[in-house]
């Protein structure tokens, strides 16, 4: 299994949560198979999301779609991704 980490920063939180829930379908069509978001502890608005993979390419194909950055627009990310691919040991 993959799991991929991408940390950014979002304009508004409460923004932010109502566009992560809504792409939900976005990530399970490209392969998701769990994933989990966190808000930093001191800068509510820091998210970081870990999501579950069968295959790197698809975490890749996911990282860099158009759907993927056009949800993100849309929710308000404010940064460039940090994008962390990691396999288990």
């Amino acid at each position: 299994m993959i799991k991929m980490i991408m940390k950014y920063e979002v304009e508004d939180f409460a923004k932010w949560k109502a566009g992560y829930m809504a792409a939900e379908s976005i990530r399970k069509n490209a392969g998701a198979k769990s994933t989990q978001a966190f808000q930093g502890a001191d800068n509510p608005k820091m998210v970081a999301v870990i999501t579950e993979w069968d295959s790197l390419e698809k975490a890749k194909a996911f990282s860099q779609s158009s759907e993927l950055k056009e949800a993100q627009q849309k929710a308000g990310v404010s940064t460039k991704p940090d994008v962390y691919e990691l396999k288990s040991i």
